[in-house]
């Protein structure tokens, strides 16, 4: 409950609310440094359905700010009965991971009748911390709607009303351990079908199968028809391929759990390896130089080759990325 219904012009008035921590209000004469939102027809926009509105960016501190104001106040946060305000981190995508800035901020709403400023903000004077999961900070009831509404106290004048904000970075760090994980999971996340006719004409010493996306990375198939290192002559050899490894920045790497197989065409007893493997980009593809016997392959009783054609396929089971804090998101 705030202790006090009125703000005394040129006195500091400190107020606890149930969740939230000691705030000050204080009157100025200044008007705040870095930005001002101005309000046309208050009324029509909360009467409106729209329970928030986020302002253009503005700079400070070299970083890129908005304001998101709440004019009925935000509900998720018992706002209800007054305005919310909030201090919004902006442009994020090019800071780097693992981002943190600790910024004093204060938020401001014009006194139009004296013409001076209530500034609101932390009583104690901490910085509130700014990161990737929590972009957003400011105050939950800035001010009830009933001492907004008031026309003696000068907020809202002929239906217009301006809010402000200051923001000094006080500190910005880079975590400097840590990793991200994110798994894509599911026995659909990925089936590839490699279907090569004529097999036993092939002359190279290896190939490739078309390109395939799964968790948002292009994969390929290489096929070594006669075997690969010491399995050549006895073995065919077959390797999964990381094929835009090329992108990944250094501690960047993609975990895959994947069944490749080459079909039983006849008996439906297929040749299946399975792989768990981390893909880095010095570490591009992973396999199997000795995955099938060249004597079981052309066996025309095990079904592998049938009418000359052989049929190679891929399951990406689990897919999951991972990249070091620190690294400069993209």
């Amino acid at each position: 409950m705030e202790t006090k219904n009125k703000f005394i012009t040129g006195e500091m008035e400190l107020f606890s609310i149930k969740g939230e921590e000691a705030v000050s209000r204080t009157m100025r004469d200044e008007p705040p440094t870095h930005f001002e939102l101005k309000i046309k027809s208050f009324s029509s926009l909360s009467k409106s359905s729209l329970e928030r509105y986020e302002s253009g960016n503005f700079e400070a501190g070299g970083y890129k700010w908005k304001l998101c104001l709440h004019p009925k106040g935000n509900k998720d946060k018992n706002g209800e009965g007054h305005i919310s305000l909030y201090l919004v981190i902006s442009d994020t995508n090019s800071l780097s991971r693992g981002w943190e800035v600790h910024a004093l901020f204060r938020l401001f709403l014009l006194d139009q009748l004296e013409d001076k400023y209530l500034s609101i903000q932390d009583s104690n004077g901490r910085a509130r911390r700014f990161r990737a999961s929590r972009t957003q900070s400011g105050f939950d009831r800035l001010i009830s709607l009933k001492q907004f509404n008031d026309p003696s106290n000068g907020y809202l004048v002929n239906d217009t009303c301006v809010f402000g904000a200051e923001v000094f970075v006080h500190r910005e760090s880079v975590s400097g351990k840590g990793e991200c994980l994110l798994m894509t999971a599911g026995p659909d996340t990925c089936n590839h079908t490699w279907k090569i006719e004529n097999f036993s004409a092939l002359f190279a010493e290896s190939l490739f199968s078309e390109v395939f996306t799964a968790g948002g990375h292009k994969w390929r198939v290489n096929l070594w028809p006669k075997g690969h290192g010491e399995q050549k002559g006895k073995s065919l050899s077959l390797f999964l391929e990381l094929n835009d490894y090329s992108t990944l920045l250094p501690g960047q790497g993609v975990y895959v759990e994947a069944q490749l197989r080459v079909l039983d065409q006849v008996n439906g007893k297929h040749m299946e390896k399975k792989m768990q493997h981390w893909f880095y980009d010095s570490s591009k593809d992973w396999g199997w130089a000795m995955f099938l016997s060249l004597n079981s392959l052309k066996n025309q009783s095990m079904g592998y080759l049938v009418k000359g054609g052989c049929i190679i396929e891929t399951h990406l089971l689990f897919i999951g990325a991972i990249e070091k804090l620190g690294q400069k998101s993209e």
